[in-house]
């Protein structure tokens, strides 16, 4: 009888470990694309048989020796469906047919719905159960992956907060027009450089540099952990040493006294802050998203301590992130007390995001429990921020590109740059090895790739002589248009002065589905801003040619204010740099590299006429080419100017 329990156990075994394995990109609610050549793809124990039926195909094959099967679908002619996908046992539901598309970068292409501007319009009436998104998770990994987290969701008001703003923008553009299923494959990380989203021979090929970074990065991860301790340590003996140690407060006391920060910095010491939030019936995420803190704090609710965030999370330099007990509907208070014994100022320059609901510094009052006087002795010096292993290498393509390659897709939609910004000069390079390995790990040599050049951000400058790091960016993105069947949204126009993450995401995504419409599709639509095709000197003016015109160029208003935060209804008054001419954001200079604001700057036809009275022979000039450039020339299809710059051509 042992025996033959034994027999039917090892059985069992056997059949537990031969069941058909899958991506979780293949799962219920998928999106296919409806091409000729659709991949499906899984594990199985080796030498065993698949068969795959959707819509009365049927494949079949065999998983290799590793384990791996593939089998290619024709939805070339599919109808939408829905349809059931089946793999041998396993059966996905609600399988539909119609268009595919990645959408990838950092923060600004992951930004959900709820950060963005008109989200209670949109959750009042989503696109519905014909725009669908894959949202997958953040997973980085030093082998290539085959699972990765994920599902597919509904454009509806229970799953809407969790798209991709600017994904969503230009899904809904897509199903509006082709009138067909979008599907889109949420696959972004904030932060991430655009290296750590290739592969290491595609990186080999392109900027060597990179590899030899990462080298670096290893050996000092291998040293960090060892700082750190010896940080905290030194730490604890200097706030000792200094009578700056921490004596907890267990709770503040009635009388003491609120007040409000109108900038959101906080003073330094021992600082409590505070907001009462409402509770919606039926809410279920019950979480807490914070900005990176320096120093440690307490997370309080209803007068009750939930967690901690010690000083080595705050040297790790950690996005903090808590799990609130389940509350019931209505009102409850929510405290952080922050402890800072270097009295450096606390600011709550982000927003907290509390059970859905995002809220900023100036939303808070504050409360002093202890300031921290007279002169100490120099502080231990922290180790710095600590090099990001999980952007090392190839760390990311592993975790979020493998586990989905090769599903077939009708082109990527990309939103990244910020992080590179200081390493511009290599940027072009990696921007086309990106292109190529992609288009090789999803099997299609003319897979379209579209991406959104960065936004104005940061200060407002004066000075035309400024050189900043965004523009050089830009004009790499610009650079790297050369590759085929690529494009890009210009978005100098709806950035903000003070947030990165601008809250405009209707535009990015409509203009990059404007180019996906006109390129892709063969809609006959407007889809590109001016760009510069000629710049020819005519004796102390500039003549620039553009084309993508569409009817024409505009000077549009100027306005007297710019977005600082629009979130917060923070604004500020634009001091133009060219009062007296029609148009903004031209400069010139001559041979001796002095730039001046270009005192005369016209549109004469299809061409702009630029001058400076300070600059007799001009021999370069720039448009845009700051931060956050003053600009206002458009064509007549709404489309902003390019940035760019330009050595002169004299005229013949």
């Amino acid at each position: 009888m042992k025996k033959v329990f034994a027999l039917i156990f090892a059985a069992a075994a056997f059949s537990l470990s031969a069941a058909v394995k899958l991506p979780t990109i293949f799962s219920d609610h998928a999106v296919l694309a409806r091409r000729a050549k659709v991949p499906v793809f899984g594990k199985a124990a080796p030498g065993e048989k698949v068969t795959v039926e959707f819509n009365g195909q049927k494949r079949t094959t065999a998983a290799g020796k590793d384990g791996k099967w593939r089998v290619d679908l024709n939805l070339a002619n599919s109808p939408e469906g829905p349809f059931e996908l089946k793999i041998n046992n396993l059966v996905i539901k609600d399988v539909l047919v119609g268009e595919v598309w990645l959408c990838s970068g950092q923060s600004n292409m992951d930004l959900r719905m709820p950060r963005s501007e008109g989200y209670a319009a949109v959750k009042a009436k989503p696109a519905g159960s014909r725009l669908r998104s894959f949202n997958a998770s953040s997973r980085s990994a030093a082998t290539p992956q085959f699972y990765g987290p994920g599902k597919w969701v509904y454009a509806d008001t229970a799953n809407i907060a969790s798209f991709s703003a600017v994904a969503y923008y230009f899904g809904v553009k897509l199903l509006k027009e082709l009138k067909t299923p979008v599907g889109l494959i949420n696959n972004a990380w904030g932060g991430s450089p655009i290296e750590t989203w290739m592969t290491i021979g595609a990186l080999k090929e392109s900027v060597p540099a990179v590899l030899e970074r990462d080298a670096d990065v290893s050996k000092r991860l291998k040293l960090y952990p060892a700082a750190v301790k010896k940080y905290i340590a030194d730490r604890a003996v200097w706030e000792k040493a200094n009578n700056r140690q921490d004596t907890p407060l267990k709770y503040p006391a009635a009388n003491a006294v609120w007040k409000k920060s109108a900038t959101g910095r906080l003073p330094g010491g021992v600082v409590w802050v505070r907001r009462t939030v409402t509770i919606p019936a039926n809410h279920k995420v019950f979480t807490i998203t914070m900005p990176r803190h320096k120093e440690p704090f307490t997370v309080w609710c209803d007068g009750k301590k939930i967690a901690d965030w010690p000083l080595e999370k705050c040297v790790r330099n950690i996005y903090p992130k808590f799990k609130v007990p389940k509350l019931a509907p209505g009102k409850h208070e929510f405290m952080f007390r922050f402890y800072n014994p270097l009295n450096n100022r606390t600011t709550l320059h982000q927003a907290v995001v509390i059970c859905q609901q995002s809220f900023d510094g100036v939303e808070w009052e504050f409360y002093q429990e202890k300031a921290y006087t007279g002169k100490a002795a120099p502080a231990p010096k922290n180790p710095g921020i600590p090099p990001r292993e999980f952007f090392n290498g190839q760390r990311v393509y592993n975790g979020c590109i493998a586990p989905i390659a090769p599903y077939a897709l009708d082109g990527v939609i990309w939103y990244q740059g910020e992080s590179n910004s200081r390493r511009h000069n290599e940027y072009a390079a990696l921007q086309r090895a990106l292109v190529k390995d992609w288009r090789k790990a999803f099997e299609t040599a003319d897979l379209p790739f579209y991406w959104c050049q960065l936004p104005n951000f940061y200060y407002k400058s004066k000075n035309p002589a400024d050189d900043p790091s965004w523009s050089y960016l830009r004009a790499a993105q610009t650079a790297a248009l050369d590759v085929p069947h690529t494009g890009q949204a210009i978005l100098i126009d709806v950035g903000e002065s003070g947030d990165i993450h601008p809250i405009n995401k209707v535009v990015p995504g409509e203009r990059l589905a404007a180019i996906a419409l006109a390129k892709v599709y063969g809609k006959k639509v407007p889809y590109a801003s001016p760009a510069v095709t000629k710049v020819v000197r005519e004796g102390s003016s500039v003549r620039i040619s553009w084309n993508n015109l569409y009817g024409g160029l505009v000077a549009a208003p100027v306005p007297a204010f710019y977005d600082v935060v629009k979130r917060q209804g923070k604004k500020a008054p634009l001091v133009r740099n060219a009062p007296n001419t029609q148009l903004e954001g031209f400069a010139v200079c001559g041979k001796d590299k002095k730039w001046y604001w270009a005192d005369k700057a016209v549109i004469d036809k299809d061409t702009v006429v630029v001058s400076s009275s300070k600059v007799p022979e001009p021999a370069a000039v720039r448009y845009a080419w700051q931060n956050n450039p003053n600009t206002n020339l458009y064509n007549k299809a709404g489309f902003p100017a390019a940035p760019f710059a330009a050595i002169l051509i004299p005229q013949k």
